[in-house]
């Protein structure tokens, strides 16, 4: 099982992560898909990899949570 999809998650407030979104390693761009599902955008971002599992986590789950 995917471990990720299957934790409990409480939501996150923008306030919570925002020096986290400050970075901008991924945002919503304003689009949607072909489905009407947001388009999140991963911008060049040069350390990219160095970013902690868990603030790629709550960035994500703070962007797919904005209706």
């Amino acid at each position: 099982t995917d471990e990720i999809m299957h934790q409990d998650i409480s939501p996150l407030y923008a306030a919570d992560i925002q020096d986290q979104l400050k970075k901008q390693f991924a945002y919503l761009s304003g689009g949607r898909g072909g489905d009407g599902c947001p388009v999140i955008t991963f911008p060049d971002y040069p350390a990219f990899s160095e970013i902690p599992e868990k603030e790629f986590q709550n960035v994500l789950t703070y962007l797919t949570s904005i209706p």
